[in-house]
């Protein structure tokens, strides 16, 4: 591929030895084909005849010939060409001529020169004898040009100038020029070696597709995207420089300016691209690329489309996304300037009639590019048919915002007169003709013409300027003499090969840099190379370290698992660390043995775990340490209850990973009989059923069962999602909480019963005390219920200060052991109760006789609501249904209402203070809370009246 760049001769890039040779024949335009109306097209048939477009009307009446009028008509048409040949040749034949010849007898031969010895040899002139002689010669046109001048020099009584002179000042105003045009070159920039055809946005050239310059307007094209077959001698201008160039002109299917022009067949211009792209337009010449036409078959709906990319509307056609349901739409040019995917390819169809050759065009917006595919087109692995490799910004540079339509046509007549005068006048410039030649200037003309001896020679200088001047652009800027445009290119050739100093002394030094950063780079790669070894044999000793500790350890390998696992549930980060006793230094004396998982990780990492049970007991202890120092309405007890929760079943699913691997609990290692895991996993409806009847768990403790239970709602929880799962895990769930409650109740009797239970006691003599303790405290419940048993308080360290003879014990589920204690205490009417219902905090209320007189009753004083009836017969139905007695309580609540409730949601109101203030602080939110507050509020006022204590005040805790 050649890349020289020459501005001489059409200034095409590729081997100027290789150049097409001109076409032999002459442009024939095609015949020209009237656009046809649907109703016109439905009555005319065309016909293609030798070349010749005919076209017949279908109601036009045809002349029926048969076969034998045919073959008369083709016999007489032959005899007549014969016969018309036949005179031809009698008519244009003539004798031959003969010889004629004569002696002259008065002539004497002259006797010949002697040869010379040696054979004849040319030798060229050398440059500065060349220059001495004047080389051009006249021609006819010159002939009669100076035969005018002559003429008006005669005329007005000056000398003529004779043909000589002529041919001296012709030689030595090409002289100049070549001269000026050398000075202008080393005055203008070279040929950009990045130039790319503003049609294609390509800058990839073949010596029979060169990339062609304008002389004017610099504008770069290859042949084939502007329709140049061969490249023309001399310079080479493009169809908007040669018809229109200093006017400029826009393009009718765009609103940007700048590219290709070509004109339509209607006179005004159109982008080439703009012409290939549009559906609905064509060349008439698909070897010249001209005119344009179809311009008036584009549809209405094209015209209306606004372009997303410069937001105008109605200034010329756009085309839409490819993509299927896209109806984006852009101007040819606006997508080349925003870089958006547009790629031509050819197709290949193969029919019935044969191969035919034809191209698919497809573009897309900036959001359905192919994938890949950026729109600055930086990148180099952008997919093929994209503005790869920097030509994303190459439309950018070949066009321009062309100025916004006035809006206002009419105007006055004034303005009408000014814009013709304006038009004329434009006009008039447009007609100048442009100068492909440098001007000489005048102070130089008169350096030329001395020594010549010539009357006035300013005048006839200028003259012979300007003749020189117009011969020059006839012939397209080529000069006159060829020897001196030959002279020319070499000279452009020898100023490339020898550089300025400068020039060869910053290319040096770019050489230098680049070499520097080919180094740099292979640097880069060389340590990328490292780095991607050393983390290949990093992961290499990691995998062996693995390795290693599944044949030394393999029971830390499931519990690293594990304790990560049981890390990432918690997600607040309140066990990672242990607590800071700075914050709160009264922990170790509730907390003996403090918990945290990083401790766990210490542990393990020190091999102390050997088998999942030993770090199940440290979670415990973890779990437990923060429910005991923290209260219940706390954040840190409602987490660590959720913990346990999640992490019981991390914690089982352990379980079964180790027994189905089959590690030795004791030590950790492999057992030496595989582990027999044939249905090990196995679960089926009927075993889940089998178990939630408590019948079939007789035998089992409550531990035992609570286990069963959670294992079985871990297997029905991992099977796929059914109706019969749901309901089963619902039941299972129902089961485990009434024995996880069965449990809490035994615990807390087991508490009241042992009195001041602490952590760390068991031995013997302590348990006689206990037991002594509870027969005293028995014997005490029986006689009275206003002094609680001594109790200690597990939860909030605040109430765990207040004297155990004050306080009651409160479970952990949030209930009350007065309950328990206090369960065949008889609750009586007009009683005041805590009343617990579903989903709320325990609420003040009192218990209501339902078979109270209807008009009323009086208690010292004080009236008792009276209970609706539909409250009644709920009652009375609600007694049916679940067979157990019901009390009806009346809630110390604004609405006053009324509900019905077993014995197990009710407790005696005002027993112990300390009760009192934990039902008061049940409630989760402020709001719940302060309504509880109220409530009890007018409980305590209604019984400071029933009492008759008007002096009485509620606690002061409230």
């Amino acid at each position: 591929m050649g890349r020289g760049r020459g501005r001489g001769r059409g200034r095409g890039r590729g081997s100027s030895g290789q150049l097409r040779p001109p076409s032999p024949y002459r442009l024939q335009l095609s015949p020209s084909r009237e656009t046809l109306t649907y109703a016109q097209a439905q009555k005319i048939v065309e016909v293609d005849l030798d070349g010749r477009l005919h076209r017949i009307n279908i109601t036009d009446p045809l002349p029926v010939i048969t076969e034998d009028e045919m073959m008369a008509q083709d016999i007489a048409e032959c005899n007549s060409n014969k016969e018309n040949s036949e005179q031809t040749q009698s008519k244009t034949r003539s004798p031959l001529p003969e010889p004629t010849f004569r002696v002259l007898s008065s002539v004497s031969p002259s006797e010949a020169p002697p040869l010379p010895a040696a054979y004849y040899r040319y030798i060229e002139k050398s440059g500065e004898e060349q220059d001495s002689v004047a080389e051009y010669d006249m021609d006819e046109e010159d002939l009669a040009w100076l035969e005018m001048v002559n003429q008006k020099r005669v005329s007005d009584g000056h000398a003529s100038v004779p043909p000589d002179a002529f041919e001296l000042l012709i030689d030595r105003l090409e002289r100049e020029s070549i001269l000026e045009s050398r000075s202008q070159a080393l005055s203008q920039s070279a040929v950009d070696e990045d130039a790319f055809c503003c049609v294609c946005l390509d800058d990839e050239c073949l010596n029979s597709n060169v990339i062609l310059f304008c002389d004017i307007c610099n504008l770069a094209v290859h042949q084939e995207c502007y329709g140049v077959p061969y490249v023309p001698e001399g310079q080479w201008l493009c169809r908007c420089c040669l018809q229109s160039p200093s006017r400029p002109v826009d393009c009718v299917l765009c609103p940007n300016r700048g590219g290709a022009f070509k004109q339509t067949s209607d006179g005004r211009w159109a982008h080439v691209v703009c012409a290939i792209w549009i559906p609905e337009v064509c060349f008439a010449n698909t070897v010249f690329l001209e005119p344009v036409e179809g311009v008036k078959n584009i549809p209405t709906a094209r015209w209306k489309l606004t372009c997303y990319l410069c937001k105008q509307k109605g200034r010329g056609a756009s085309i839409q996304c490819h993509k299927a349901n896209c109806y984006r739409a852009f101007h040819v040019t606006c997508a080349q300037k925003a870089g958006l995917f547009m790629k031509i390819d050819p197709v290949r169809e193969t029919g019935v009639n044969g191969t035919t050759f034809s191209v698919k065009k497809t573009a897309f917006c900036e959001h359905h590019s192919p994938v890949g595919s950026r729109r600055d087109g930086s990148g180099d692995e952008s997919v093929e048919g994209r503005l790869v490799g920097g030509r994303g910004n190459r439309g950018q540079r070949s066009y321009s915002q062309s100025p916004p339509s006035p809006q206002n046509k009419k105007g006055t007549k004034g303005q009408k007169k000014k814009n013709t005068k304006g038009s004329g006048g434009s006009t008039r410039r447009s007609t100048v003709p442009v100068l492909l030649v440098p001007q000489i200037p005048s102070h130089r003309l008169n350096k030329i013409c001395t020594g010549v001896d010539v009357q006035r020679k300013n005048q006839f200088m200028q003259r012979l300027h300007n003749y020189w001047l117009l011969k020059r652009q006839s012939r397209n800027g080529m000069p006159l003499i060829r020897r001196l445009h030959s002279h020319l290119q070499a000279h452009k050739t020898a100023e490339q090969r020898e550089p300025d100093e400068k020039l060869s002394a910053a290319r040096e030094e770019l050489r230098y840099w680049q070499k520097l950063r080919q180094d740099l780079e292979r640097a880069r790669l060389l340590v990328e190379l490292i780095r991607k070894r050393e983390r290949l044999k990093r992961e290499q000793m990691k995998i062996q370290q693995a390795a290693l500790e599944l044949k030394l350890t393999p029971a830390l390998v499931l519990l690293r698992s594990t304790l990560d696992q049981l890390q990432e549930k918690d997600t607040a980060k309140i066990f990672s660390q242990p607590v800071n006793l700075s914050e709160v230094p009264d922990y170790l004396e509730f907390i003996s043995r403090p918990m945290d998982f990083s401790t766990m990780r210490s542990k393990l990492d020190g091999h102390a775990y050997c088998s999942i049970a030993d770090l199940e007991k440290d979670f415990e202890l973890m779990i437990s340490n923060c429910l005991k120092y923290n209260s219940k309405d706390t954040m840190f007890h409602r987490t660590a209850l959720q913990l346990r929760e999640v992490g019981g079943a991390i914690l089982r699913h352990a379980h079964r990973q180790s027994q189905s691997i089959g590690l030795d609990p004791s030590t950790g290692m492999h057992l030496t009989e595989a582990p027999n895991k044939h249905g090990f996993y196995s679960c089926t409806w009927d075993d889940v059923d089998s178990l939630l009847d408590p019948e079939n768990r007789l035998h089992l403790t409550t531990d035992e069962q609570l286990k069963a239970l959670l294992d079985k709602l871990d297997m029905v929880t991992s099977m796929r999602t059914s109706g019969g799962r749901t309901k089963r895990i619902r039941l299972l769930r129902r089961e485990i909480n009434n024995l996880k409650q069965k449990v809490n109740q035994q615990q807390q009797n087991a508490q009241s019963m042992n009195g001041n239970d602490k952590e760390g006691e068991g031995k013997e003599e302590e348990e006689e005390e206990e037991d002594e303790e509870e027969d005293k405290e028995k014997k005490k419940e029986k006689t009275s219920v206003d002094n609680g048993p001594l109790t200690t308080v597990r939860g909030k360290p605040a109430l765990a200060k207040v004297p155990s003879s004050e306080n009651g014990d409160i479970s952990g589920s949030g209930k009350s052991t007065l309950l328990s204690l206090d369960s065949e205490t008889e609750l009586s009417p007009l009683d005041l109760v805590w009343a617990k219902c579903r989903g709320y905090p325990s609420y003040p209320a009192m218990i209501v006789d339902p078979d109270m007189p209807q008009e009323g009753l009086l208690h010292n004083g004080i009236p008792i609501p009276v209970p609706p009836v539909e409250v009644l017969k709920l009652g009375e139905w609600r007694r049916l249904e679940e067979g157990e007695k019901l009390f009806l309580v009346l809630f110390f609540d604004a609405k006053r209402t009324w509900q019905w409730l077993p014995r197990n949601k009710l407790l005696p109101m005002g027993m112990d203070d300390t009760v009192d203030k934990l039902r008061l602080m049940e409630g989760k939110k402020p709001s719940v809370r302060k309504s509880v507050h109220t409530a009890y509020d007018r409980a305590m006022v209604h019984l400071n009246h029933v009492r008759g204590n008007v002096n009485f005040t509620p606690s002061t805790f409230i």
